[in-house]
């Protein structure tokens, strides 16, 4: 590569002679003080004491500096050198950036060409320049800045967003934690004082049984006193004492009848406290007031109802050991990024890399899987509604196995987990049955004044807000159930445009996705709106789609449909 020398300007001589000419460096202080030379490497006039201390400065001493009368006499429109004003090069501070290597991208000096880029074709700056900064690449840097200016302004928003997310939640918890605190100390004090009345009750009752007799043992004492005194008066006559003796003789007796039954009041209760074996637990347990679910986490979520969708490239979910084609009833993202799904045609669970496209682990399960949660402790739940059964399933490693089994009194379809309880549906007798992870059922939602919620509700979903509620879709009423968690209905949804829903989506705060089965859409249920729009349909090639996932982080939904070996994709731009 041939690199030119400098050339003469024929600027220089375009100046008059008389002008006064100020030190630049000064002028960068908005100082003003007149020129005394000019340092031909930095192409700068100078007064005298930067002129001194340019000549001290380990960088610039070698400067090759003209004096007053030598100097150029105008301020030039153009360096000196060809190639301008740049930069001094970061590895050789002696030397200025002349130079620019394409195919890596970095700008450097002759030094840098000898070194580094010695079989490269680089430009010269001073060649490429101009055409560079006319041309179109450097047109386009504006529009580039001004669009990543946008999402990082994007970004910063959602981050502000967060920042509310976090001190929100952080309050909520706090006030449950402490809201269940106060409710421990409620019925612990509750308790305490119906044990300390129970012992100060056995205390007043025995003092009042130990009195009375001592009562009776003093008046018993009183009278033999009486008796003592009656014989042995001398100031009687000898029938008086006879009298006397043998009337003695009686209350003797019954004295000694009253001593008997003295003898067996003698006595008190004795009594222990002994430490509630709950609260023991209680105490020796490490996680006895609670724990803390770490269940996600927060991502900022588009307005669905204003984002367009493309279509990408499907996801292949056959595999060598499937028998049937793929109907993949319910899906579930976990925390390491797989996609968790219930194959229905093929009675197995599978894994899926969304990003890879590509399905990773596959378990074959005792019965035909319908719908599935993801549980803590990499861990997750599958309804077998033909066996009666809730699989647990461990999802560590990227694999997945069995655990153990819950048994269930019928069919059961949707689940859901919420605060270390599953929310199971049935159909048969329609009714929603809360329960521990050991099977103990706590409460059960059917009837509401004597009618019912839903006739058959196929699968359901917990929305944890700041007050948690059950989301239920009823497959033939054609409509979303909204309930609290103690059963009472909240709200309905419904739309001519949703027919046969199915899967139930949370997707951020106050929009909820939907799969309408027999309407051969996804509809995007708006809570604030209390309103439901089609965002993906027949046009975008879904039929019969029924499970649904979406990923914040892609802003990618992905659904499954029935009898499809593929799961579409599409994605918020």
């Amino acid at each position: 590569m041939e690199v030119s020398g400098k050339r003469p300007n024929p600027e220089l001589d375009k100046a008059s002679a008389d002008a006064t000419i100020y030190c630049q460096p000064c002028g960068e202080g908005r100082k003003r003080a007149v020129a005394h030379g000019f340092c031909q490497t930095c192409e700068e006039y100078m007064c005298g004491p930067c002129i001194e201390a340019h000549k001290r400065f380990k960088l610039s001493r070698n400067h090759i500096m003209l004096s007053k009368d030598k100097m150029p006499s105008f301020y030039p429109s153009t360096k000196l050198s060809e190639i301008g004003e740049t930069e001094y090069c970061k590895k050789h501070p002696k030397e200025m950036i002349k130079l620019y290597c394409p195919t890596h991208g970095n700008l450097g000096c002759g030094d840098c060409v000898v070194i580094a880029h010695r079989t490269c074709k680089v430009d010269y700056i001073a060649e490429v320049a101009k055409d560079f900064v006319t041309g179109n690449e450097f047109r386009e840097l504006q529009p580039s800045i001004k669009r990543k200016d946008d999402i990082l302004s994007g970004y910063i928003s959602n981050v502000e967003e967060l920042f509310g997310e976090v001190i929100k939640q952080s309050k909520d918890e706090i006030d449950k934690l402490r809201k269940f605190r106060a409710e421990i100390n409620t019925f612990l004090d509750r308790r305490e004082k119906e044990l300390l009345d129970n012992i100060q009750k056995a205390k007043t009752e025995d003092e009042n049984v130990l009195t009375a007799l001592k009562t009776d043992c003093e008046s018993a004492k009183t009278a033999l006193e009486a008796m003592r005194t009656e014989l042995s008066s001398s100031d009687v006559s000898i029938n008086q004492r006879y009298v006397a003796a043998r009337r003695t003789q009686n209350e003797l007796r019954v004295i000694h009848v009253d001593m008997g039954k003295m003898a067996c009041r003698i006595k008190a209760r004795k009594y222990r406290f002994f430490k509630g074996a709950d609260t023991e637990r209680l105490l020796g347990s490490k996680m006895g007031l609670g724990t803390l679910d770490m269940a996600g986490e927060f991502v900022p979520v588009p307005d669905l109802s204003t984002v367009t969708w493309k279509k990408e490239a499907d996801i292949p979910v056959r595999e060598s050991l499937d028998k049937d084609t793929c109907s993949i009833n319910s899906s579930a993202q976990l925390l390491s990024g797989l996609l968790l799904l219930a194959d229905y045609g093929n009675i197995c669970a599978k894994l899926v890399d969304a990003n890879n496209r590509i399905a990773t682990y596959r378990l074959q399960l005792p019965g035909e899987p319908w719908d599935v949660c993801v549980l803590p402790d990499d861990k997750a739940a599958v309804t077998l509604p033909y066996k009666s059964i809730i699989q647990l399933l461990s999802t560590k490693e990227r694999q997945l196995s069995c655990e153990k089994e819950i048994k269930v009194s019928g069919e059961c379809f949707g689940i859901a987990f919420y605060n270390n309880r599953l929310y199971v549906s049935y159909i048969s007798n329609p009714r929603i049955e809360v329960m521990t992870l050991d099977g103990h059922i706590i409460n059960t939602f059917q009837k509401n004044d004597e009618k019912k919620h839903f006739t058959t509700p196929f699968f359901l979903i917990l929305s944890p807000s700041t007050s948690p509620t059950l989301y239920v879709s009823d497959y033939s009423a054609d409509r979303v159930f909204q309930l609290s968690l103690d059963g009472k209905v909240l709200r309905e949804f419904r739309d001519k445009q949703l027919i046969r829903p199915v899967s139930v989506l949370e997707d951020g705060p106050g929009q909820k996705l939907v799969s309408g089965q027999g309407s051969h859409n996804v509809m995007l249920l708006n809570e604030r709106g209390n309103k439901m729009t089609e965002v993906l349909g027949q046009k975008d090639g879904l039929f019969n789609p029924t499970s649904i996932s979406f990923n914040p982080h892609t802003r990618a939904i992905v659904i499954g449909m029935d009898k499809k070996d593929q799961l579409k994709v599409f994605r918020a731009i």
